[in-house]
């Protein structure tokens, strides 16, 4: 059961497998698959006795824990890819061209989900949602069932690593953000020099040619930092872990 609720935590956070284009039974399979094939792993483990229903409620309680906060680790990349595509719509003037996110129930901006797409698409290339199930694998190594503790260092963790979407957002979103801000720059002069042209009828297709111009472009440069950041989660993922204090049930 305490390694269920690690998987499951997993499958609540973790992108992909969260994702609500999956079915719930199709997600809940997937968990109960998983758990199979690690319970041979796990039967040698050394697991605290719970002595009553509230010990094992937060046993239980911190491997959810544990699986969340690895699943977080890899979702943060399509937070940011989201955000840099609320801007980049909002710049070029898509912000009332929203869509229904199937993975959350909220709009968002089509460009964001046009990343988001691409990103998920590079992240299965790269064999991101593989990472994730070794980072699984590992994490019962350096986190032993029912013995791990969060600690503040892992709040603190948390809330910098929070940060890291906003950081991604501007290098996903920085090309187009600064094409904008010179096609405004551009039209503002022309405002100037030439009172009677109407800036805004004019102004307003360029910078949507310009931001979609650059964001062709800027298509290699989205996969190389993708690719860097795919390359740096298993170091975070083993950073977080070092941070939980191994003890013996709350």
């Amino acid at each position: 059961m305490l390694l269920m609720m690690r998987v499951g935590g997993i499958m609540v956070a973790a992108p992909i497998f969260s994702h609500r284009s999956i079915p719930r039974r199709i997600a809940v399979g997937m968990a109960l698959g998983l758990t199979v094939v690690l319970f041979p792993i796990m039967s040698a483990t050394a697991i605290p006795q719970a002595e009553n229903l509230v010990a094992l409620i937060a046993l239980c309680l911190k491997e959810v824990l544990v699986g969340v906060f690895i699943g977080f680790v890899f979702s943060v990349i399509f937070v940011g890819v989201h955000l840099a595509g609320s801007v980049v719509g909002y710049q070029i003037g898509f912000a009332m061209a929203n869509i229904v996110d199937p993975d959350s129930p909220t709009q968002v901006s089509i460009l964001g989900e046009f990343w988001f797409l691409l990103a998920t698409l590079i992240f299965l290339f790269l064999d991101g949602h593989h990472i994730i199930i070794t980072g699984l694998v590992a994490s019962f190594k350096m986190i032993p069932l029912g013995l791990a503790t969060p600690t503040g260092e892992v709040g603190d963790w948390l809330i910098k690593y929070s940060s890291f979407a906003f950081v991604l957002a501007v290098k996903f979103a920085g090309p187009v953000m600064l094409t904008v801000f010179l096609a405004d720059v551009a039209m503002g002069i022309l405002a100037r020099t030439m009172p009677q042209m109407n800036i805004f009828i004019v102004g307003f297709p360029l910078k949507i040619f310009a931001g979609l111009l650059l964001m062709g472009l800027s298509l290699p440069t989205f996969a190389i930092i993708l690719r860097k950041v795919n390359a740096g989660l298993d170091q975070e993922l083993v950073h977080l872990m070092k941070l939980y204090h191994i003890g013996g049930v709350l």
